[in-house]
């Protein structure tokens, strides 16, 4: 009967793999990202992205207006190959939930002037 204990190196039973060989040899690194390009989205997409969601939450217009401009000129980036391609989703987004956002907001504003118009109207023929 044989007796293991995980502190015991292995006796030579077969169960274990031999250790690995010290023969000088290791693996080339992988080769770098093509120059320019970091493989992962840039700073600009991310906040574009960013700001298109806090559009949302607080200073719709200014914040909506941001995320479309720095969608915009980062998708245009991304064409020219000055950015990575992988912001491409973010950049896109941010663009189109500030567009989404100045669209409700402008909606939001008129039928808050059209609510502010009819009650004024109603009060005068309340008189």
């Amino acid at each position: 009967m044989n007796y293991y204990s995980l502190h015991r190196q292995d006796s030579g039973s077969g169960n274990f793999p031999p250790p690995p060989s010290t023969s000088g040899f290791t693996p080339p690194p992988p080769p770098p990202p093509p120059s320019g390009q970091t493989g992962s989205a840039s700073t600009n997409a991310i906040l574009a992205l960013v700001l298109g969601i806090l559009s949302f939450l607080m200073c719709p217009i200014i914040l909506a207006i941001a995320a479309w401009i720095m969608g915009k000129n980062e998708l245009k980036a991304i064409d020219n190959k000055q950015s990575p391609e992988e912001g491409r989703t973010f950049a896109k987004i941010g663009m189109w939930l500030g567009i989404i956002n100045i669209i409700l907001s402008i909606i939001g504003m008129l039928i808050f002037g059209l609510l502010l118009a009819l009650g004024m109207l109603g009060s005068l023929f309340n008189q």
